[in-house]
Parts: structure tokens; C-alpha cells; sequence
């Protein structure tokens, strides 16, 4: 298990078009992935999970991913999460 505090460069967060990437990364995977948004503890298996988290533009986060692909895994995600998702700020 490996965990990272990831901060979210987009202004506009976790809405749809992001949360729907970082899904699409995610089901490559065979690792179970975890945000952790202050008091909420989300396991990201859907788009409606990342949603729900209700992750805000320029916040932190915890990534948690457990599993036998965890690092890739976790590559990918920072990646995703480092880029802005690819949106303007």
C-alpha cells in the first residue's frame, strides 16, 4: 500500500470531465484506489465515487492505491492530477 498527499492544480476540481478521466486511468489497474478529501474516505470504483468525494479546485488530498500494479498506478494518478487534468486554469 503505498499513499500520497496529491494537491489539485485545476481551480475547478473534481467535476465531471476530470472525474471521468481519472476513472478511466483507475480500471486499468488491478490496485484498489482511495481519496481521502478531510473527513471523507472514498474508494474511487466509479464516477459517481470521485463525485461524491466532492473534491474543490487548488485543495490537497490524500491517494491511497493498494495492489500488485500500485505503483503505475500511482504514477499515473499524479500525473492526471499534476497536468490539471489538461484544463486551462
Amino acid at each position: 500500500m503505498i499513499r500520497e498527499n496529491i494537491r489539485v492544480v485545476n481551480s475547478t476540481g473534481l467535476h465531471a470531465r476530470p472525474a471521468a478521466t481519472l476513472i478511466k486511468a483507475i480500471k486499468k489497474y488491478e490496485s484498489s484506489v482511495t481519496l481521502v478529501n478531510g473527513e471523507k474516505t472514498v474508494i474511487l470504483k466509479g464516477l459517481m465515487s470521485v463525485l461524491g468525494a466532492g473534491v474543490k479546485g487548488n485543495s490537497n488530498i490524500e491517494i491511497i492505491v493498494d495492489g500488485s500494479d500500485e505503483l503505475d498506478a500511482m504514477s499515473e494518478i499524479k500525473g492526471l492530477f499534476a497536468s490539471g487534468f489538461g484544463e486551462k486554469e
